[in-house]
């Protein structure tokens, strides 16, 4: 990790041991001690010695472990969990994609709950000492074009309501995630209500739900469970810029297109909880800014995207995929903007200076996605 938690390390976080490195160690970690896990699973052992033997394992790769284990088909299954929270989503793949093929041979690996066999309506949780099923769900769906809201009727939570309404909720959200799983449900579910009685209208059953989204959406079950895809769906949106901002901090923004908006979003509102869980983590997200005052001309536009992929494509050429994620970027008035996921955030930099100098820049700008980050400057051109 880095050396202090200091505000110059939040701007320039050159770990120790970065997170590409934490993952490599990590997988080495679990072939060499997953044996135990497995005879926890052979055994069926409780949740709870599972669940130890879970961050054993996985606790030297991330700080806070979500993941449940199975067995189906002659493999075992490692779900790792998002919990509601996408942030969690592209470390997860890149960690899930560097599993080593002596794993793979025992091991599936999935990102995000998974959804149980929708012509088997029989699992379950426990409420206390009462178990809550798929058939006691009643659910409506609103639609409002590729998201729904969504009405959950179940009479065994209403002794939950209202002092434990929190509890009532998260049961629902992980019935929901076990017949669509939790991917879809994150994505597409855009509002969740519990109701104190039915509506009058027909129901589907839990197990009509996923049938149901694939119908409306257009998308096979693999699609819906396709960890990957969802990093590469990428929101263009457009901004009033302040002409007068030449601070770098995006305000001079107009146009942009990003894969991680909930990051964005987080940069903008002055937030860090993303950022100060990826630095527990040994990761790192930040941007380039480099001006664009020598961008003229017909399709002007045009050039300065091409421009932005071409530095992303050299600099993910040069560091390696195992170090850099590229996950969109802006135009403003008078900088353009590169976004990106570093996993190794010292092999990106340096790569970083060596593709800007060749591309004829004048000035690169390093900026974590953090309000109150200082930019480092990467290089600049000298007047003689």
């Amino acid at each position: 990790m880095a050396k202090e938690n200091n505000q110059e390390n939040k701007s320039l976080p050159l770990f120790d041991v970065p997170f590409s490195r934490r993952v490599e160690e990590g997988w080495k970690n679990f072939w060499k001690e997953a044996g135990e896990l497995r005879r926890l699973i052979d055994q069926r052992a409780d949740g709870e010695e599972i669940g130890e033997q879970l961050e054993i394992l996985l606790c030297p790769v991330f700080t806070e472990v979500y993941a449940e284990v199975g067995f189906h088909e002659g493999k075992y299954d490692l779900i790792l969990n998002l919990e509601g929270d996408w942030s969690r989503l592209f470390p997860l793949v890149y960690f899930k994609k560097r599993a080593p093929k002596e794993v793979l041979e025992y091991w599936n690996i999935f990102v995000g709950r998974q959804a149980r066999d929708e012509k088997k309506a029989d699992f379950q949780l426990k409420i206390g000492e009462e178990l809550v099923s798929a058939e006691d769900f009643q659910v409506w769906t609103q639609w409002q074009d590729k998201e729904a809201k969504v009405s959950v009727y179940c009479e065994k939570l209403l002794p939950l309501l209202p002092e434990r309404e929190s509890n009532a909720y998260w049961i629902v959200y992980t019935m929901l995630d076990y017949a669509m799983g939790e991917l879809t449900e994150m994505k597409y579910i855009c509002g969740l209500e519990l109701l104190d009685q039915p509506e009058k209208e027909d129901a589907l059953a839990l197990s009509e739900l996923l049938p149901h989204f694939m119908a409306h959406l257009s998308l096979n079950r693999e699609e819906l469970f396709d960890a990957e895809r969802y990093c590469s769906l990428y929101t263009g949106y457009q901004m009033k810029p302040d002409e007068e901002a030449k601070d770098g901090l995006r305000r001079d923004v107009y146009a942009g297109s990003c894969g991680f908006l909930s990051l964005l979003n987080e940069f903008w509102r002055g937030e860090s909880r993303i950022m100060d869980t990826f630095y527990r983590d040994g990761i790192e997200a930040g941007y380039f800014c480099y001006p664009l005052y020598g961008f003229q001309g017909e399709d002007r536009g045009g050039k300065i995207l091409n421009f932005r992929d071409e530095m992303a494509e050299g600099i993910e050429a040069l560091a390696g995929m195992d170090s850099f994620t590229f996950i969109g970027g802006a135009s403003g008035i008078y900088y353009g903007y590169l976004d990106f996921i570093a996993w190794d955030l010292k092999a990106v930099l340096d790569a970083a200076v060596t593709v800007f100098k060749k591309s004829g820049i004048d000035r690169v700008v390093y900026h974590s996605f953090r309000q109150d980050a200082e930019g480092i400057t990467l290089f600049e051109k000298r007047e003689n």
